[in-house]
């Protein structure tokens, strides 16, 4: 009987926070074949816990395991080797669990505050080939915050923070509840966001990476930052695979002056000055056929490299990604360049293609997908354009940047918002492209809007 297929079974469990009042309570459907690590995991997706502690499963409620001799225990390796007891949540799936736990389990997180989980079986059926691995069903409340204290003090703060007469004590533990939760939305005990819980799901079983730009800068890092960037990618509504959406219309005419700036270096190429400078005629001529007039300011009616950054920029640029090259004091067209212009939509996707390329960590690389990450769900990342509209609240990108890890040696601290954050040279020269074709004084909405359609384009298509 060895050939036999083993159909999996869904399972719809409820899982409730023991002690809570009112219950903070989920209905969750789940796959019995999962490890209970991953399980682990869902669950607190589900609650809205952040993984930051240590998880455990048992077969015995809080209270009445204490002296039982038929308890059983599941932690992850490293604390099994560090306690030398319990059973693997690696080697155990959660339909294995519940056999053993008469369908009803156990799920402590979080041994210092002690977040005790109910989860009881409510019904089984046959999987489905379109069921989701994870989904939650239906909720009520927001899980407590990370490091509150447990239930007792979990309790205390939501009557401080629904209290109208607060101390200065009692105002700076409400100014840590919204700090703590996050500075992605604003926080409300009160409100379970479903949509959200299953779109960290759906990362959860894309194993949190997949074959789009996101999805393959997450896959550069370990899993707990990648579990992190899931929260990230869940408040944004970033997928992690391909939408083949088409390039916007836009955005190829935006990047003219790259396909004019090779075909300039054609035929013979162009005759560099003595100090190495393109000469006046050519700037002019690329700054007149792609309307860039005026993008830096000009202290004479002639246009010198030396005074115009953006172009300056754009030459060094445009050398890095093969399509020019300097030889003996000319800029020349390469024969990549020289066959990419002969097409712009052709050409667009090559730059794209390195625009978005990840090979080694690098903060620049880091700070650009960062930046692309926040602009597409929609936050705010300059301080001078919160007026805009459309934008959510003002974001900084080392809000993300600081959990990869990274230094800031010149204030010898941990990257943070008083630190300069580079971006990649490509990405720098669009932007000010984009801030000079699209941005206006008296519509800083445009640009806005810009910025959030291409940096989605850029992760997700």
């Amino acid at each position: 009987m060895s050939n036999v297929l083993t159909l999996h079974k869904m399972l719809t469990l409820r899982i409730e926070l023991v002690g809570s009042e009112p219950v903070i309570w989920r209905r969750v459907e789940l796959e019995d074949s999962v490890a209970l690590d991953e399980v682990g995991l869902a669950v607190q997706i589900a609650m809205g816990w952040e993984h930051a502690h240590m998880q455990a499963f048992t077969n015995l409620g809080p209270y009445t395991e204490l002296g039982s001799g038929s308890v059983i225990k599941w932690y992850d390796e490293q604390m099994r080797a560090e306690s030398g007891d319990g059973e693997s949540l690696e080697d155990t799936t959660l339909g294995q669990a519940l056999r053993v736990a008469n369908d009803e389990l156990y799920f402590e997180y979080d041994f210092g505050d002690g977040w005790i989980h109910r989860i009881s079986v409510e019904s089984r059926r046959e999987q489905k080939p379109e069921d989701s691995k994870y989904k939650v069903l239906d909720g009520q409340l927001r899980a407590p915050l990370e490091d509150s204290g447990g239930l007792g003090g979990w309790s205390n703060k939501l009557e401080i923070y629904r209290s109208t007469a607060r101390s200065d004590e009692d105002e700076e533990t409400v100014e840590w509840m919204k700090w703590r939760g996050g500075p992605w939305k604003t926080f409300d005990p009160d409100t379970f966001d479903i949509d959200f819980a299953n779109a960290r799901l759906k990362l959860l079983a894309d194993g949190f990476i997949g074959a789009n730009a996101a999805g393959q800068w997450a896959d550069r890092f370990h899993e707990g930052i990648r579990q992190y960037l899931s929260l990230v990618f869940a408040h944004c509504q970033i997928g992690l695979e391909p939408t083949g959406e088409e390039i916007p219309e836009w955005f190829v005419e935006l990047l003219q002056p790259f396909t004019v700036l090779v075909e300039l270096c054609t035929d013979q190429g162009v005759t560099l000055t003595k100090a190495d400078w393109m000469p006046p005629t050519m700037i002019a001529e690329l700054m007149t056929r792609c309307d860039l007039n005026g993008i830096d300011y000009e202290r004479g009616k002639v246009k010198r490299e030396v005074d115009l950054p953006t172009i300056s920029n754009m030459r060094e640029v445009v050398t890095k990604l093969r399509l020019i090259r300097k030889y003996k004091g000319k800029l020349i067209a390469t024969k990549l360049g020289a066959s990419l212009i002969q097409d712009p939509l052709t050409m667009v996707r090559y730059i794209l293609k390195e625009l978005r390329s990840v090979v080694t960590k690098d903060v620049e690389v880091d700070a650009t997908f960062s930046e692309w990450l926040l602009c597409a769900g929609g936050y705010n990342l300059d301080g001078y354009r919160k007026a805009t509209t459309g934008a959510k609240k003002f974001v900084h990108v080392s809000e993300v940047l600081e959990n990869f890890g990274y230094w800031d040696p010149n204030l010898r601290t941990p990257i943070s918002t008083d630190s300069y954050i580079p971006r990649t040279e490509l990405w720098h020269v669009i932007e000010r492209l984009m801030d000079f074709k699209y941005s206006n004084s008296d519509n800083r909405q445009a640009i806005y809007d810009r910025r959030q359609e291409i940096s989605r384009f850029i992760l997700e298509a």
